[in-house]
Protein backbone atom coordinates (compact mmCIF):
# COMPACT_ATOMS: atom_id res chain seq x y z
CA UNK A 1 0.00 0.00 0.00
CA UNK A 2 1.22 3.51 -0.80
CA UNK A 3 2.55 5.43 2.16
CA UNK A 4 0.23 7.99 3.71
CA UNK A 5 1.25 11.51 4.62
CA UNK A 6 2.89 12.01 8.00
CA UNK A 7 -0.02 11.86 10.50
CA UNK A 8 0.74 14.91 12.64
CA UNK A 9 -2.53 14.44 14.53
CA UNK A 10 -1.00 11.37 16.20
CA UNK A 11 1.49 13.57 18.07
CA UNK A 12 0.81 14.19 21.75
CA UNK A 13 2.47 15.36 24.95
CA UNK A 14 1.84 12.82 27.69
CA UNK A 15 2.27 12.63 31.46
CA UNK A 16 4.04 9.53 32.76
CA UNK A 17 3.24 7.59 35.93
CA UNK A 18 5.89 9.42 37.97
CA UNK A 19 4.65 12.85 36.88
CA UNK A 20 7.31 13.35 34.23
CA UNK A 21 6.40 14.18 30.65
CA UNK A 22 7.25 12.81 27.21
CA UNK A 23 6.33 13.52 23.62
CA UNK A 24 4.73 10.77 21.52
CA UNK A 25 4.88 10.94 17.74
CA UNK A 26 5.19 8.76 14.64
CA UNK A 27 8.71 7.79 13.65
CA UNK A 28 10.35 9.49 10.65
CA UNK A 29 13.25 8.57 8.36
CA UNK A 30 15.18 11.44 9.95
CA UNK A 31 15.11 9.52 13.26
CA UNK A 32 17.80 7.08 12.08
CA UNK A 33 20.56 8.51 14.27
CA UNK A 34 18.16 8.87 17.18
CA UNK A 35 17.24 5.17 16.81
CA UNK A 36 20.91 4.12 16.73
CA UNK A 37 21.63 6.11 19.88
CA UNK A 38 18.57 4.66 21.62
CA UNK A 39 19.56 1.12 20.69
CA UNK A 40 23.12 1.64 21.98
CA UNK A 41 21.74 2.38 25.47
CA UNK A 42 19.66 -0.80 25.73
CA UNK A 43 20.72 -3.67 27.95
CA UNK A 44 21.44 -7.11 26.52
CA UNK A 45 18.35 -8.41 28.30
CA UNK A 46 16.03 -5.83 26.72
CA UNK A 47 17.44 -6.61 23.27
CA UNK A 48 17.11 -10.36 23.88
CA UNK A 49 13.46 -10.03 24.93
CA UNK A 50 12.67 -7.94 21.84
CA UNK A 51 14.51 -9.98 19.20
CA UNK A 52 14.61 -13.41 20.93
CA UNK A 53 18.39 -13.44 20.72
CA UNK A 54 21.53 -11.29 21.01
CA UNK A 55 21.87 -8.42 18.57
CA UNK A 56 24.71 -6.03 19.53
CA UNK A 57 23.75 -3.48 16.90
CA UNK A 58 21.19 -2.79 14.22
CA UNK A 59 22.25 -3.17 10.61
CA UNK A 60 21.78 -0.23 8.26
CA UNK A 61 19.08 -2.22 6.50
CA UNK A 62 17.22 -2.65 9.80
CA UNK A 63 17.58 1.03 10.68
CA UNK A 64 16.13 1.96 7.29
CA UNK A 65 13.24 -0.48 7.66
CA UNK A 66 12.40 0.57 11.21
CA UNK A 67 12.41 4.30 10.45
CA UNK A 68 10.65 4.15 7.07
CA UNK A 69 7.01 3.18 7.57
CA UNK A 70 3.90 3.79 5.50
CA UNK A 71 1.70 4.93 8.45
CA UNK A 72 -0.97 2.44 7.33
CA UNK A 73 0.19 -1.18 7.30
CA UNK A 74 3.43 -0.42 9.15
CA UNK A 75 3.30 2.12 11.97
CA UNK A 76 5.79 3.03 14.67
CA UNK A 77 5.40 5.55 17.47
CA UNK A 78 8.31 6.83 19.54
CA UNK A 79 8.46 8.57 22.90
CA UNK A 80 11.00 11.33 23.27
CA UNK A 81 12.22 13.22 26.31
CA UNK A 82 14.11 16.27 25.23
CA UNK A 83 16.04 15.29 22.11
CA UNK A 84 16.37 11.62 23.12
CA UNK A 85 14.24 8.74 21.98
CA UNK A 86 13.43 6.61 25.03
CA UNK A 87 10.91 4.10 23.67
CA UNK A 88 9.37 2.78 20.49
CA UNK A 89 6.29 0.71 19.71
CA UNK A 90 5.28 -0.59 16.30
CA UNK A 91 2.76 -2.71 14.49
CA UNK A 92 3.01 -4.57 11.20
CA UNK A 93 -0.22 -5.67 9.57
CA UNK A 94 -0.12 -9.42 8.99
CA UNK A 95 -3.63 -9.87 7.60
CA UNK A 96 -6.79 -7.78 7.24
CA UNK A 97 -7.80 -6.51 10.65
CA UNK A 98 -4.80 -7.97 12.48
CA UNK A 99 -1.29 -6.70 13.19
CA UNK A 100 1.75 -7.87 15.11
CA UNK A 101 2.85 -5.50 17.88
CA UNK A 102 6.16 -5.08 19.71
CA UNK A 103 7.78 -2.40 21.82
CA UNK A 104 11.08 -1.44 23.46
CA UNK A 105 11.68 0.95 26.35
CA UNK A 106 15.11 2.19 27.35
CA UNK A 107 16.13 0.51 30.60
CA UNK A 108 16.58 3.80 32.45
CA UNK A 109 12.95 4.71 31.73
CA UNK A 110 11.27 1.37 32.40
CA UNK A 111 8.68 1.45 35.17
CA UNK A 112 7.51 4.97 34.29
CA UNK A 113 4.43 3.87 32.34
CA UNK A 114 5.94 4.69 28.93
CA UNK A 115 4.95 1.35 27.37
CA UNK A 116 1.35 1.61 28.59
CA UNK A 117 1.00 5.11 27.15
CA UNK A 118 2.47 4.03 23.82
CA UNK A 119 0.18 0.99 23.66
CA UNK A 120 -2.88 3.18 24.21
CA UNK A 121 -1.83 5.55 21.44
CA UNK A 122 -0.88 2.76 19.03
CA UNK A 123 -4.22 1.02 19.62
CA UNK A 124 -5.99 4.23 18.69
CA UNK A 125 -3.97 4.64 15.50
CA UNK A 126 -4.57 0.97 14.63
CA UNK A 127 -8.33 1.33 14.95
CA UNK A 128 -8.09 4.39 12.70
CA UNK A 129 -6.36 2.17 10.10
CA UNK A 130 -8.93 -0.62 10.33
CA UNK A 131 -7.02 -2.96 12.62
CA UNK A 132 -9.10 -4.76 15.25
CA UNK A 133 -6.56 -7.10 16.88
CA UNK A 134 -2.96 -7.00 18.04
CA UNK A 135 -0.87 -10.17 18.16
CA UNK A 136 2.27 -10.30 20.28
CA UNK A 137 4.78 -13.12 20.65
CA UNK A 138 6.42 -12.85 24.08
CA UNK A 139 9.11 -14.91 25.77
CA UNK A 140 7.77 -16.39 29.05
CA UNK A 141 10.47 -14.58 31.06
CA UNK A 142 9.46 -11.20 29.64
CA UNK A 143 6.99 -10.49 32.43
CA UNK A 144 7.10 -6.73 31.95
CA UNK A 145 5.74 -6.91 28.41
CA UNK A 146 3.17 -9.52 29.41
CA UNK A 147 1.99 -7.28 32.25
CA UNK A 148 1.63 -4.24 29.98
CA UNK A 149 -0.50 -6.22 27.52
CA UNK A 150 -2.62 -7.85 30.22
CA UNK A 151 -3.20 -4.66 32.18
CA UNK A 152 -4.32 -2.59 29.17
CA UNK A 153 -7.89 -3.69 29.84
CA UNK A 154 -8.63 -5.14 26.39
CA UNK A 155 -10.07 -8.61 25.93
CA UNK A 156 -6.98 -10.81 25.73
CA UNK A 157 -6.27 -14.42 24.87
CA UNK A 158 -2.98 -16.24 25.22
CA UNK A 159 -1.51 -19.60 24.35
CA UNK A 160 1.90 -21.19 24.77
CA UNK A 161 3.65 -22.99 21.91
CA UNK A 162 7.24 -23.60 20.85
CA UNK A 163 8.62 -21.74 23.86
CA UNK A 164 6.71 -18.52 23.13
CA UNK A 165 3.52 -17.04 24.57
CA UNK A 166 1.26 -15.67 21.84
CA UNK A 167 -1.11 -13.00 23.11
CA UNK A 168 -4.06 -11.69 21.10
CA UNK A 169 -5.67 -8.39 22.09
CA UNK A 170 -9.09 -7.36 20.84
CA UNK A 171 -8.74 -3.59 20.39
CA UNK A 172 -12.44 -2.88 20.80
CA UNK A 173 -12.59 -0.40 23.71
CA UNK A 174 -14.10 -1.96 26.80
CA UNK A 175 -15.32 -0.43 30.01
CA UNK A 176 -12.22 -1.86 31.68
CA UNK A 177 -9.78 -0.43 29.11
CA UNK A 178 -11.39 2.99 29.42
CA UNK A 179 -11.18 2.80 33.22
CA UNK A 180 -7.51 1.75 32.99
CA UNK A 181 -6.72 4.75 30.79
CA UNK A 182 -8.64 7.19 32.99
CA UNK A 183 -7.04 5.83 36.17
CA UNK A 184 -3.53 5.97 34.70
CA UNK A 185 -4.03 9.56 33.54
CA UNK A 186 -5.44 10.56 36.93
CA UNK A 187 -2.50 9.08 38.82
CA UNK A 188 0.01 10.63 36.43
CA UNK A 189 -1.57 14.08 36.68
CA UNK A 190 -1.65 13.80 40.49
CA UNK A 191 2.06 12.95 40.53
CA UNK A 192 2.76 15.87 38.22
CA UNK A 193 0.92 18.32 40.47
CA UNK A 194 2.56 16.81 43.56
CA UNK A 195 5.97 17.59 42.11
CA UNK A 196 4.88 21.18 41.60
CA UNK A 197 3.45 21.62 45.11
CA UNK A 198 6.20 19.73 46.95
CA UNK A 199 9.45 20.82 45.29
CA UNK A 200 12.88 19.82 46.55
CA UNK A 201 14.25 23.21 45.54
CA UNK A 202 12.97 26.59 44.35
CA UNK A 203 14.68 29.05 41.99
CA UNK A 204 13.89 32.77 42.15
CA UNK A 205 14.93 34.73 39.07
CA UNK A 206 15.19 38.51 39.15
CA UNK A 207 15.68 39.17 42.86
CA UNK A 208 18.06 42.15 42.91
CA UNK A 209 20.16 43.38 45.81
CA UNK A 210 18.30 46.67 46.22
CA UNK A 211 15.64 46.52 48.98
CA UNK A 212 12.06 47.31 48.08
CA UNK A 213 12.13 45.70 44.65
CA UNK A 214 9.53 43.18 43.48
CA UNK A 215 12.07 40.37 43.38
CA UNK A 216 13.32 41.12 46.90
CA UNK A 217 9.75 41.20 48.20
CA UNK A 218 8.92 37.85 46.58
CA UNK A 219 12.09 36.31 47.99
CA UNK A 220 11.43 37.54 51.53
CA UNK A 221 7.85 36.26 51.44
CA UNK A 222 9.02 32.94 50.06
CA UNK A 223 11.57 32.55 52.83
Amino acid sequence: MEAAQYPAHWEADVVLSDGGTAHVRPIKPADADRLRSFYSRLSEESIYFRFFGPRPRLSEREVTRFTNVDYVDRVALIATIGADMVAVIRYDRIEPGEAEVAFLVEDAHQGRGVASVLLEHLAETARERGIARFVADVLPANRKMTAVLQQAGYTAQSRFADGVVRMILDLTPTETSQEVTASREHRAESRSIERLLSPRSVAVVGAGREPGGVGQTVLRNLL
